[in-house]
């Protein structure tokens, strides 16, 4: 079934691409990919798409973890009234619920062994980040635009009165609200550009889907042709097109390429560009950000948390260095007796000396300290290390002291008329978001198309099948 139509937010058409169009090759399975491939298809237009992984999704992985779905990567539908794959969600059947933790959240302190009381949670809990963000135009004018955002969570708690423990758990609560928004050191973000991606709503959190991600993942990708475990090394101009080579030696060739890799790939020496990409473009690949955000996601016997009348976390941890975690109760959403511990970029060196590894060890001895007594095990464990895979190198992007919204949009241009580029990292709007990387999708099929909007094509939803631990 045909839905649309979808549009990039813009009317306008893209240009830039050099030739008819022919076969599209598409580099990449995440949302972005499937998203141009899908509409594509939907138009008519032969298309093939090369993953890495021998799954689809990328960065949007659903496990099932002894019963329950776990979203390893990307979990909520974001502002979802008019975002763009929420809309796709629905007109493909799939489930939603609403997923936002904040009404029932608490918040414990572990350096002082104590919870916090609900009138503290302004100050404590992110840091309070709306008297933070009502001050950001002011620190920007004081601090300049070279300015991070570590800086300005600096300089912003130099004037708020804070002392001791309240000022401690203030800079752990805003610099773990800073690198949960764009996973990477406040050290490493600039101040002048954080927290500027649109918004469609007030609804941070969301909906949730309620099989996960996969669901969202496989509609998209349904009646597409997807290779698997085909991880491309090369991408070359040819003198009518481009030619992709394949690890395994097989080479495609095509009319045009879409570059749907995650940032911290394209940071990496492959695929190669024959010839080389515009020193202006790998400047930009070297300079914007692209660090981590971890997920360590336990599943139990049963939702023990609630006897001692908890359900969502905000735990500040003894070290005034490491940001707040954030631990969800996923069984709150319907989605089985899991909680799911986030850490930041900069905790991860400080969670665990052999992450991933330990990573179970400390969540369990954190679970233990709020509990004031032994965590009990759980049945099964999931440990997210996107840093190290090689297929993301990272979790998702941010802008750095050096760099502007600008130079994200630049990212999302085209190479030679015939090299093209897709994913959350080129485009300014809603970099790190899933919908995002969806738009990026649309805006390179309406490239290709000559459109000013593309439509999709969905499925009714399908039992998941996703693998188990």
């Amino acid at each position: 079934m045909n839905v649309g139509p979808f549009d990039d937010g813009s009317a306008d058409i893209p240009g830039g691409i050099t030739g008819p169009v022919g076969r599209v090759l598409v580099v990449g399975a995440g949302i972005a990919g499937l998203t141009v491939a899908n509409a594509l298809h939907t138009a008519g237009v032969d298309c093939t798409v090369f993953e890495a992984r021998p799954r689809l999704g990328g960065r949007l992985h659903t496990l099932d973890l002894a019963g329950s779905p776990a979203d390893l990567g990307g979990s909520w539908l974001h502002h979802p009234s008019g975002n763009r794959l929420r809309r796709f969600a629905e007109a493909a059947g799939i489930e939603c619920g609403p997923g936002d933790p904040m009404p029932t959240i608490s918040t414990y302190d572990v350096a002082t062994a104590r919870w916090l009381p609900d009138e503290a949670m302004a100050t404590v809990l992110a840091g309070d980040p709306g008297a933070f963000a009502g001050a950001l135009d002011a620190l920007r004018h004081e601090l300049g635009p070279g300015a991070s955002a570590a800086e300005g969570i600096e300089a912003f708690l130099a004037s708020s009165g804070l002392t001791g423990d309240a000022r401690r758990r203030a800079a752990q609560g805003l610099r773990a609200s800073v690198e949960a928004d764009a996973a990477g050191a406040a050290e490493d973000q600039s101040l002048r550009w954080l927290w500027t991606q649109e918004e469609f709503d007030d609804d941070f959190f969301g909906d949730l889907p309620r099989h996960g991600y996969v669901s969202v993942v496989d509609a998209m990708a349904a009646g597409l042709d997807v290779r698997l475990a085909s991880p491309v090394v090369g991408i070359a101009l040819t003198d009518d097109g481009v030619t992709v080579s394949l690890r395994s030696g097989e080479q495609e060739s095509g009319s045009h390429v879409i570059v749907a890799v995650p940032l911290g790939v394209l940071k990496s020496p492959s695929p190669t560009f024959t010839p080389p990409l515009p020193a202006e473009r790998t400047d930009l690949i070297s300079r914007l950000g692209f660090g981590r955000y971890e997920k360590v996601l336990l599943r139990f016997a049963r939702p023990f948390w609630r006897d001692a009348g908890w359900s969502h976390l905000v735990v500040f941890p003894p070290e005034a260095s490491q940001p707040a975690v954030w631990i969800f109760d996923l069984d709150a959403f319907g989605h089985g007796p899991v909680l799911a511990c986030h850490v930041f970029h900069s905790g991860i060196p400080l969670v665990s000396e052999e992450w991933p590894t330990g990573a179970a060890d400390w969540a369990t001895d954190l679970i233990g300290a709020v509990l004031g007594s032994p965590c009990p095990d759980p049945v099964a464990v999931a440990v997210t290390s996107w840093g190290e895979d090689p297929c993301s190198l990272g979790s998702y992007t941010h802008v750095t002291p050096d760099c502007s919204n600008a130079d994200l949009d630049v990212l999302g241009t085209p190479v030679a008329g015939r090299i093209l580029f897709a994913g959350e990292h080129t485009q300014s709007a809603r970099v790190g978001y899933a919908d995002g990387a969806m738009t990026s999708g649309i805006r390179e099929a309406k490239r290709l198309l000559g459109l000013s909007a593309v439509t999709l094509s969905v499925e009714p939803a399908q039992p998941i099948s996703v693998a188990r631990v």
